[in-house]
């Protein structure tokens, strides 16, 4: 499988790319959000009840819908690691990361020699079944590898100016709500406090030559985003947009069939 990481790509140019996450476990969820124009959806392993069987089909599903999977794992176990790689994902990100030496062992579990230690079998997808080209398979593998990291907790956001110097490193997502208790603020993602933190972090990752990420739950939120210089920015999670919509248009429902 020779094929661009367009996420990547735009990231390493500077530009911003916008996307989802995906909990729901289905290949269908993820080719209607290929549809969409967005450009990733995070395919989350962590929380939502995906198996790497299921997940493969949702790469698939995604690939023909034109958008970036991205696959998102609880933790940097490498045999996990290795299968979400194995099946075909050329972006990870990894939660519960806390520190430079953890974030150096996921880089390595991401990269084959000389970048890395990650496991070669080259009968698999990411390399189109064959051990012919090998070589130049490895290199361009290690070339196309997004590896993200998303810190968590006040250790991960004390510790971002050392994570966000790891060689082979491409993007720190935040957690803001992690960021707002490390503030003495639980929750108010809003303070000022918080946003003026989140900006010298988000500055101290671009200057390191890495792509910030976060979330936005809302439009006000995501204009906050962008303004302190985000460029890897996600939107909520499949099933809460599902709900929302349906919320609204039963909320539409309820207001019509009154006195009628």
């Amino acid at each position: 499988m020779r094929k661009i990481n367009k996420i990547k790509q735009t990231l390493k140019s500077g530009g911003r790319v916008f996307g989802t996450w995906s909990m729901l476990s289905s290949p269908a969820v993820l080719n209607v959000i290929g549809s969409t124009g967005l450009d990733f959806v995070i395919v989350d392993l962590e929380h939502g009840p995906t198996t790497f069987e299921t997940a493969e089909n949702q790469l698939y599903a995604a690939e023909a819908g034109g958008i970036e999977p991205i696959i998102r794992l609880a933790e940097d176990h490498a045999p996990h690691v290795l299968h979400a790689l194995e099946i075909g994902a050329q972006s990870i990100l990894i939660s519960q990361v806390a520190t430079a030496a953890q974030t150096e062992r996921i880089v390595k579990s991401c990269k084959y020699f000389p970048e890395g230690n990650r496991g070669l079998s080259p009968f698999t997808r990411n390399h189109g079944y064959s051990d012919r080209d090998l070589p130049a398979k490895l290199q361009y593998a290690n070339e196309q590898m997004l590896v993200g990291v998303l810190v968590e907790g006040e250790e991960g956001i004390r510790n971002i100016p050392e994570i966000a110097r790891v060689p082979g490193l491409d993007m720190i997502y935040l957690g803001v709500y992690d960021l707002s208790q490390a503030c003495g603020v639980p929750g108010d993602l809003m303070n000022p406090k918080v946003v003026r933190i989140m900006r010298d972090y988000v500055k101290l990752i671009e200057d390191c030559g890495l792509a910030a990420g976060s979330v936005a739950r809302d439009r006000d939120y995501m204009e906050l985003l962008i303004d302190a210089g985000f460029r890897f920015v996600s939107y909520r999670v499949d099933c809460a947009i599902l709900k929302d919509g349906l919320d609204t248009a039963f909320g539409w429902y309820q207001e019509m069939s009154k006195g009628r």
